[in-house]
């Protein structure tokens, strides 16, 4: 694969970032969940972080569904993908992360391939195909907070910079150190791999 990610840099306005922010209340962020199709729980030792849900429909998933299909073409992934699900608005205060993990629910038994000791594994049977996470305040608001895919820390963390990856590419956030990090993240599904 010649493109493990594609960057988008600050093509979000601070304006509709900021907007976003203030849109979702602090006092209705929750623990997030590990584990996926519905059964999800806590682990605060693989997932210390917060997270909300916008509607469906809404702006950010309209804004994050332009980008994936953008970088489908452009990264010449060319999944079959046809639905975005609901955006989940990531909040990650001091000394919160996510440990490394796929998007894409897999079982060990589809597993059909392993990459070179990174992490990464082909999925037979999941509907997740690609991700995107937009970086919603400025880098200046918070230290560390980094999306590193599989062992590549992404550079680029400018305020409305969209990130797109395969969802069954390995990737994680790393603490953060100092402020609070804010994220809109989208997974774009499809027919089953085949």
């Amino acid at each position: 694969m010649k493109h493990t990610h594609i960057v988008f840099k600050g093509v979000v306005s601070p304006e509709i970032c900021n907007a976003l922010i203030g849109r979702f209340k602090e006092e209705n962020y929750e623990p997030g969940l590990v584990g996926g199709n519905g059964s999800g729980i806590v682990k605060k030792e693989v997932r210390d972080a917060d997270r909300q849900w916008a509607n469906k429909g809404d702006l950010v998933e309209c804004i994050l569904t332009r980008f994936i299909m953008q970088a489908n073409q452009e990264a010449l992934w060319n999944f079959d993908i046809t639905e975005p699900e609901q955006v989940q608005i990531g909040r990650y205060k001091e000394n919160q992360f996510y440990k490394q993990h796929m998007d894409c629910y897999v079982k060990s038994s589809d597993i059909v391939a392993f990459g070179q000791g990174n992490g990464f594994i082909v999925p037979m049977l999941s509907q997740r195909k690609i991700s995107a996470s937009l970086l919603l305040n400025n880098e200046s608001e918070y230290e560390g907070g980094d999306l590193v895919i599989l062992d590549e820390i992404v550079k680029e963390k400018e305020q409305g910079t969209i990130i797109v990856f395969p969802s069954f590419m390995a990737h994680q956030v790393t603490p953060v150190t100092q402020g609070v990090r804010y994220s809109a993240v989208c997974w774009m599904g499809g027919p089953k791999w085949k």
